[in-house]
């Protein structure tokens, strides 16, 4: 075979294949790549002679929802089309990738499902709602051995009637730091802060925690013929605010913590002087 056979032999096949490539190419993109869903349709709108709807359904995880939008070119297909119905879809995609909906029909299994996932969804939602509620409060009871204070330090005193029974109750504060010889606190890079409410021959040990350089205040208020202590814990990692107030069918005082975030890290605190 001559080289110009040859040659020729070869720019043929190279055509050949050029062809085969376009043609190819014509065919994928005329192809409808045609898949299908379930949902609820959420949405219709229009914008000029363009039609969409929006329905939302489940994502990868059942749990998940996920909102997906349709262009609709068929006016019948537009007008049978009911807001806040469940359907079945039929849709292709565009070389854009935006979904054309080919199909459409009532899928009232799918509505029975999804409205089964929300309710246990909302129901588990308030569940870990009441728990976390009730997380925040805490029964405090009458200790049963009293503290022994002799080596504390007092730091400020107060006689209300906290329980309404016409007898004033003693609310201490108490720190483990010593007073020098002056009377001025020596206090430490932490200490131990002791908040307690005695009553007759009862006492309650409303605070007995170790405190990282901070302190405790305590606040005694009522709101609604209500008395209520409110304690502030400060410190370089904490900023906790607590509200105590007495139950008296259950003979406790009830702790809600108000405000205690996590991971804190105080940058600044002010100082009124």
């Amino acid at each position: 075979m001559s080289d110009k056979s040859r040659n020729i032999i070869i720019l043929i096949v190279i055509l050949a294949i050029i062809c085969a490539f376009f043609v190819l190419k014509n065919v994928d993109e005329n192809k409808k790549e045609i898949k299908i869903t379930s949902g609820l349709v959420i949405e219709k709108n229009q914008s000029g002679k363009i039609h969409f709807i929006t329905i939302e359904t489940f994502g990868e995880d059942e749990n998940e929802l996920n909102k997906l939008s349709f262009e609709v070119l068929d006016e019948d297909l537009w007008s049978a089309i009911e807001k806040n119905k469940y359907y079945f879809l039929t849709y292709s995609i565009k070389e854009r990738g935006s979904f054309v909906l080919e199909e459409i029909q009532e899928n009232d299994t799918f509505g029975k499902i999804y409205e089964k996932i929300l309710r246990e969804e909302k129901e588990q939602i308030e569940e870990e709602e009441q728990v976390e509620e009730r997380e925040k409060f805490t029964a405090i009871f009458p200790s049963t051995d009293r503290l022994d204070t002799s080596d504390l330090t007092l730091l400020d005193s107060v006689k209300v009637d906290i329980d309404n029974d016409n007898k004033e109750e003693i609310i201490e504060l108490y720190t483990t730091a010593q007073r020098d010889k002056n009377g001025e606190m020596m206090w430490d890079d932490g200490q131990k802060w002791f908040l307690l409410v005695h009553d007759e021959d009862k006492e309650y040990i409303l605070f007995d925690e170790y405190v990282q350089i901070g302190t405790l205040e305590f606040w005694v208020f009522t709101s609604k013929n209500d008395y209520h202590i409110l304690t502030l814990q400060t410190g370089s990692a904490v900023l906790k605010l607590s509200d105590y107030t007495y139950d008296i069918e259950r003979e406790s005082f009830v702790k809600k913590d108000i405000f205690n975030p996590e991971f804190l890290n105080v940058i600044h605190g002010s100082t009124v002087r």
